[in-house]
């Protein structure tokens, strides 16, 4: 059924009709013979002054050939012409003078005068009128007759014949120049050879190919020119098959074969022939391709392959590449022999066709996780083996991405670490026995270190305490004052296991002087103060941290706050800790305890006497955790 279809709009048809108009691309051309020839015989045959044929434009009427009349163009208002285009026919004015439409057109009341207008109607075959081939005169005429209208729009017919015949012919300059130009500007050579080989046409990549120019080329014999001369029979005798019988060996095809430059080296092409006819004559034509660099390139790859297949099968682990779905798209050797399957037989299949489910399972979440994240994942494992044996692999996986950065795979590497793990056991249990023996080995020698120690500094004490008991009064005051001063609980032990130590140097002090009843000389007080580095000296240089710390505190714990202590005048707190907490420790037993030469003080009066030397003789901080430690004991006292 045919459905009718609304006309188009008077603006829809007029763009129409420009765009026909554009596409003769005749406007503003220079003057042509043939269209002159159709203006003077128009002007004859209606013995006119005056002949145009004239185009429309959207607002001009342009002449591409003209009689009577030296203008090039008029506006449109000023014509006759578009009542013709709009009206698609043969239209005639016999005396514009008394017509209203055109009795006060300046070209009829003016220069020249106008009276008589006939015009025909340049259509094309689509139905689009372009403009006209009109007759004009300054007198009045009658109308034409029918025979004269025919003749006018046969005249407009020649016109548009030639319009058409120039669109063709310009069509087809342009698509001889698109061929000329794609031919110049093909990267691969293109030669056209006839039925006996010889060159007709002779490309730019040609030239550059073979070395010949195109002039030189044409005429020549193809096989003699480009071919090597071991292969120019096979060359015409492939011809030859093909013109007699049209079978195909080498047409249609890209093959690889030699090409022969001028200067006679050779180098490999890539040869495709494809025949036409063209005009009854067969030809063909050859594309050639230098493949030198691709044939490299190629070698490039081939030795980066080998290269790379070497180093994967050369080293000690399992390499191997699996697609999106999970599939070995490559395994090595060592690889291969891990699943214990040659590696054809590997290749193609997933984990769940080679491991038992509990292995293939773990394997196929962890390539899951790592071609969904593109993470890299480094973990051991330990799996159960398709010959029922366990093993414990070290193993990593990433991604591996084509071009544009999409997930292709993944890449693997897996190393067997069982009998390592087991070695790093034994030796873990080994150690650990060692250790074991080791700590139980120094508890003995730290114990008789402790006991060794203890009893030199009860022998350096025996010499002005009977007791002994002084020493370790002083290392219970001095732990006491570290814990409430904040040191965590090994320096607590440390201390009170050093600070009987801290007048072992008294061993070297004569007894006149160290056991006098009476207030001392100040040569025999500078004789006491030598005890210090006495027993510095007896510690020094030893590894053991109980012995280190005794010598800090032998040396260091007669210095003063203030700096006026001995024996360097030490000050604040470049006295080590350890050494200021026993000072007041030291100081304190001292006051509440009888001498040959005094009375023991109360307590209170030997706190409220250190606590009076804070800040000069003593640590500020630790005589306050003296006040701490005192009320401490009296509460649990």
């Amino acid at each position: 059924m045919h459905v009718p279809h609304d006309p188009p709009t008077a603006e829809a048809a007029e763009a129409e009709r420009l765009t026909a108009l554009r596409w003769y691309a005749v406007l503003d051309t220079p003057p042509e013979a043939a269209f002159d020839r159709l203006a003077s015989l128009a002007a004859r045959l209606f013995r006119a002054p005056v002949a145009l044929v004239s185009l429309t434009d959207e607002h001009r009427q342009w002449f591409k050939a003209r009689v009577g009349v030296d203008l090039q163009e008029i506006d449109n208002s000023l014509s006759f012409c578009p009542n013709t285009v709009a009206l698609r026919d043969v239209y005639v004015v016999p005396d514009a003078a008394v017509d209203p439409r055109f009795a006060d057109n300046p070209l009829v009341v003016g220069e020249p005068h106008l009276r008589f207008y006939a015009g025909a109607p340049l259509m094309t075959p689509d139905g689009h009128a372009l403009g006209t081939v009109c007759v004009m005169d300054t007198a009045a005429r009658a109308a034409l007759t029918p025979d004269e209208r025919a003749t006018l729009q046969d005249l407009a017919d020649l016109v548009v014949s030639e319009l058409e015949l120039r669109r063709a012919l310009t069509g087809k300059q342009r698509s001889e120049q698109l061929r000329d130009a794609s031919l110049q500007s093909a990267l691969d050579a293109v030669i056209v050879m006839d039925g006996n080989g010889r060159i007709e046409e002779w490309n730019l990549a040609a030239e550059r190919l073979f070395g010949w120019s195109r002039s030189e080329a044409l005429g020549q014999v193809l096989g003699s020119l480009i071919i090597p001369e071991p292969l120019r029979d096979a060359h015409r005798r492939g011809m030859a098959r093909y013109l007699e019988s049209g079978e195909r060996v080498v047409m249609g095809r890209r093959v690889e074969v030699p090409g022969l430059h001028r200067d006679g080296h050779v180098f490999p092409c890539e040869l495709a022939i494809t025949p036409c006819t063209v005009q009854g004559e067969q030809l063909f034509t050859a594309y050639l391709r230098d493949l030198t660099e691709v044939k490299a390139a190629q070698e490039a790859l081939t030795t980066s392959h080998n290269l790379l297949q070497a180093v994967v099968e050369g080293v000690p682990v399992g390499v191997f590449v699996k697609d999106l779905h999970g599939r070995y798209m490559m395994i090595n050797e060592t690889g291969a022999a891990h699943i214990g399957r040659p590696a054809a037989d590997i290749l193609g299949q997933d984990d769940h066709a080679l491991f038992p489910d509990v292995t293939a399972s773990g394997a196929s979440s962890r390539d899951r996780h790592v071609m969904t994240t593109g993470e890299t994942l480094e973990y051991e494992v330990t799996d159960l083996m398709p010959d029922g044996t366990h093993r414990t692999f070290h193993s990593t996986k990433r991604v591996y991405r084509d071009s544009h950065g999409e997930i292709l795979g993944l890449i693997g590497a897996v190393k067997d670490i069982t009998e390592r793990k087991a070695a790093e056991a034994l030796v873990q249990e080994r150690n650990v026995d060692l250790e074991r023996r080791v700590r139980a080995r120094t508890q003995d020698v730290e114990a008789a270190q402790e006991e060794m120690l203890r009893r030199l500094a009860r022998a350096a004490e025996l010499r002005d305490d009977a007791t002994g008991e002084h020493i370790q009064r002083v290392a219970q005051t001095a732990a006491g004052l570290a814990r409430h001063l904040g040191l965590d609980e090994d320096a607590v032990r440390l201390i009170e296991q050093a600070a009987p130590l801290h007048d072992l140097g008294k061993i070297g002090v004569p007894d006149a002087v160290l056991l006098k009843p009476g207030r001392l000389t100040p040569e025999e007080f500078e004789l006491i103060k030598t005890h210090t580095l006495l027993g510095a000296r007896l510690l020094q240089n030893s590894t053991s941290e109980l012995v280190r710390a005794a010598h800090e505190i032998a040396l260091t714990h007669h210095e003063r706050w203030d700096g006026a202590g001995y024996p360097h005048g030490l000050a604040g707190e470049g006295i080590p800790l350890f050494g200021r907490i026993v000072a007041v420790a030291d100081v304190l037993d001292a006051l509440t305890s009888e001498r040959p030469y005094k009375a023991a003080w109360t307590l209170d009066a030997a706190v409220r006497e250190i606590q009076a030397q804070a800040g000069r003789q003593f640590d500020p901080q630790v005589v306050a955790a003296l006040l701490e430690y005192v009320a401490e004991h009296r509460l649990a006292g």
